[in-house]
């Protein structure tokens, strides 16, 4: 294939994937794959992966782009025929317990055996070398086991199921990222090693912004430590007029309680509560103001006074809005099973661009010979090696100018991932930092402050970006447009730099200069309402899920970058937004055409406690208890086990163990788990629970490890601000003179090295 002819094609054109995953994470991180352009082929059980029955629109969302065959792996010539397609492929990816892949020989040592330049890709529910790494979990499994469904406040006290699935989610961002990175690996040093993540590991993503433990907190962080009952979380959202519901950045950021916002709207009765703000005493006074006028005059009255302001809508609404269809974040499929409807589109837009993808296939729509026949043998590949750093992105530089939450986190987990991570702030410091979340997205990186208006900080600038393999950031393209740090003056600076950036509601459209928030990103693609049961007040999901997968998409978009690279010798770019990973999250509904209704969703409860009969959470004598069928089969079993049984009176472990001999999910909804997670010897081990020694925290405990890469921790810290200023200089060339003109002309903020090295 000539350049110019490759250059047409998404990054990951003659990429071939078998991919032998169900439910939600596997698949939609392959359907990713697929539209950017791997041929990715489905292999699935006799009847079919179950979720073609259980969510016939997600199955249709997760799945496509991607050819169907089936194979049954418990037969020994299914296996064979299997070990033919692996034979030719690129990529394997499986969410097999680590016992059920060793018996039907897919575990990473086996396949090395007999395909040593196969990578292989794991997302099973627990990771290997983990206490439950051979249980068959779920999403809701997970979320129960490891304290996350008791993170969460709700309608009534005690735990609540959580609608979104957020440990699937995120999962599937780091899986396809992971994947992604080692292809990139494998065309920079010939070097082919396997990825894993798990649903445990995507549901400690978020919980890095809020699981830590502090030897000393700021007195200025105390507000902002997220604790489980928060009433913060709730105090933005207000009713109209009208009974539609809005959701503001106030409580959060403060523009709707400052004097000159309410003045101007003439709220005079709310001046005098501006100095303290929105509270849990006041929060009724607040919301009977909003009550008095339509949804409508508040958001173009916030909007005209640069407040945040979002309608609360229900899933699938804002498939149709304006600002979804400019950036590309939905599209018309005609799927043969649901019908013509618009459907979620890849979160991630990436250049060259990404295709759309065909409907998902009908079970076994494609022979094995076929795939066969058209997939001539892979070039011979070294395999495995275990020289020095293993990771992915050794090696590489990425720079990141973003704040808050989501460009820092992407950044983080390019750090994960391997590459060196230089925190480029303003000399106040990133925003970000009087959040506790700071040291849940900064671990690892270096901090270099500096004025990027000034002549001497763009000079500096300029060497800094020369330097750098990746730039990751989510500030609005306006401002970075006018340093230098959008697309086009990153490439002024360095022709082959990859540019990954994150925005608020995408690059296009009426909403591409609005500031935008994890809380209203949740609140215009209907998580708020999801979240909340039937008819309740909406919520705010406190763990900033949006924000996290954003900032994994942002990963993802700067490896496929980086393969474009590699594989064209062009840099390649992509963006992603809040917007497009919410509308990808609610990719469970697609709306009709032309009707133009949502497709029905199973609907959480108004006590929060499940969607359905055998998805659902029940207070037993001694805690509480989850189930979550897999399939019809599970739920038929339970059900016929409730006929004969009351759960009156009843111990959560007993029933677990009972129901687990009849072959259905369940699990113990466990409470209050920060201190047991991380003391747990396990998870410190695995580099789950790590401990940093910083100069700003002193010892901080914090949650890591969303990849397993076969390599070793290394040491970690949170960096102070300015602290690594005059070493990366240093590596840029600038003299200790040059360097201290710098910091006295008031260009540079940096810590002296005595400083840092008593700290």
């Amino acid at each position: 294939m000539s350049e110019s002819r490759r250059m047409e094609q998404p990054p990951l054109s003659g990429v071939r994937i078998v991919d032998l995953t169900s439910r939600l994470a596997g698949p939609f991180a392959t359907r990713v794959l697929a539209e950017a352009g791997a041929d990715v082929v489905k292999v699935e059980r006799p009847g079919g992966d179950p979720e073609r029955e259980l969510r016939v629109v997600g199955f249709a969302g997760w799945n496509r782009a991607k050819r169907s065959v089936v194979i049954d792996l418990d037969d020994a010539s299914g296996r064979v025929g299997l070990d033919e397609l692996l034979a030719r492929a690129d990529v394997v990816v499986h969410d097999l317990p680590a016992a059920r892949a060793v018996e039907l020989g897919l575990d990473d040592e086996t396949l090395a055996g007999r395909h040593p330049d196969l990578l292989v890709a794991s997302v099973p529910g627990y990771p290997v070398g983990h206490p439950l790494a051979d249980l068959d979990a779920t999403d809701a499994m997970v979320q129960a086991a490891e304290g996350f469904m008791d993170e969460q406040q709700g309608n009534r006290p005690g735990p609540v199921w959580i609608r979104m699935p957020f440990p699937s989610w995120c999962a599937a961002y780091a899986l396809a990222a992971g994947i992604v990175a080692r292809l990139v690996q494998r065309e920079r040093d010939g070097v082919v090693l396997p990825v894993a993540t798990s649903l445990f590991q995507g549901s400690l993503a978020p919980a890095a912004l809020y699981w830590q433990r502090w030897e000393r907190l700021p007195e200025t962080l105390t507000r902002h430590t997220l604790p489980k009952i928060w009433p913060d979380a709730a105090l933005s959202i207000f009713e109209c007029a009208d009974g539609r519901w809005v959701q503001l950045a106030g409580a959060v950021g403060g523009w709707i309680e400052s004097p000159p916002v309410l003045e101007a709207l003439a709220l005079a009765d709310l001046v005098d509560l501006s100095e303290i703000g929105v509270t849990p005493g006041n929060w009724s006074t607040w919301n009977e103001v909003f009550g008095e006028r339509p949804c409508d005059w508040w958001l173009e009255s916030l909007s005209a006074a640069d407040v945040p302001c979002i309608e609360i809508r229900h899933l699938g609404e804002c498939f149709t809005d304006q600002q979804a269809g400019v950036n590309g974040y939905v599209v018309e499929v005609d799927d043969p099973v649901v019908g013509p409807a618009l459907q979620a589109a890849t979160p991630v837009q990436t250049t060259p661009a990404s295709a759309v993808g065909a409907p998902a296939p009908l079970l076994g729509s494609t022979r094995c010979a076929d795939v066969l026949a058209g997939w001539s043998q892979r070039e011979p590949r070294p395999g495995r090696t275990a020289a020095g750093d293993t990771r992915p992105l050794a090696g590489l530089r990425a720079l990141d100018f973003g704040s808050a939450i989501a460009g820092p986190f992407g950044a983080q987990c390019l750090g994960d991932l391997g590459a060196e991570v230089v925190k480029v702030e303003p000399l106040s410091g990133d925003r970000g930092r009087v959040l506790t979340q700071f040291a849940g997205a900064h671990r690892g990186k270096r901090s270099l402050a500096m004025d990027l208006k000034s002549v001497e900080g763009q000079a500096a600038l300029d060497r800094l970006v020369a330097s750098a393999d990746l730039v990751l950031h989510n500030m609005r393209l306006g401002p970075a447009g006018r340093l230098g740090l959008d697309g086009p003056g990153l490439r002024r600076r360095n022709p082959t730099v990859v540019f990954s950036h994150v925005s608020a509601y995408g690059p296009l459209g009426p909403m591409a200069g609005f500031p935008g928030y994890d809380p209203t990103a949740q609140a215009m693609t209907g998580w708020e309402h999801a979240n909340a049961g039937e008819g309740q007040t909406p919520i705010w999901l406190r763990n900033s899920v949006f924000d996290v997968t954003a900032g994994l998409a942002a990963c993802l978009g700067a490896v496929l970058g980086l393969y474009t690279l590699a594989t064209t010798g062009r840099p390649g770019a992509a963006d992603t937004s809040l917007l497009s990973v919410g509308i990808a999250a609610a990719s469970e509904v697609a709306v009709r055409r032309p009707a133009g209704g949502v497709t029905e969703t199973p609907g959480l409860d108004a006590e929060q406690t499940g969607v359905g009969p055998a998805h659902r959470i029940h207070q037993l004598q001694d805690g509480w208890l989850a189930v979550d069928a897999r399939d019809e089969r599970e739920a038929a079993a339970y059900a016929s086990w409730l006929v004969g049984t009351s759960l009156e009176g009843r111990r959560v472990e007993p029933t677990v163990a009972e129901l687990a001999a009849l072959g259905v999910a369940a699990a113990p909804v466990r409470l209050d788990q920060l201190d047991d997670f991380m003391d747990s010897p396990v998870h410190r081990e695995l580099g789950f629970s790590r401990r940093l020694q910083t100069g700003g925290y002193g010892a901080i405990d914090l949650v890591a490890g969303f990849w397993s890469l076969g390599q070793s921790v290394p040491e970690q810290s949170v960096p102070e601000l300015g602290e690594h200023s005059r070493e990366i200089l240093d590596e840029l060339g600038y003299s200790d003179e040059e360097v201290s003109g710098l910091v006295a002309a008031g260009s540079v903020h940096a810590l002296s090295r005595a400083l840092r090295t008593s700290t």
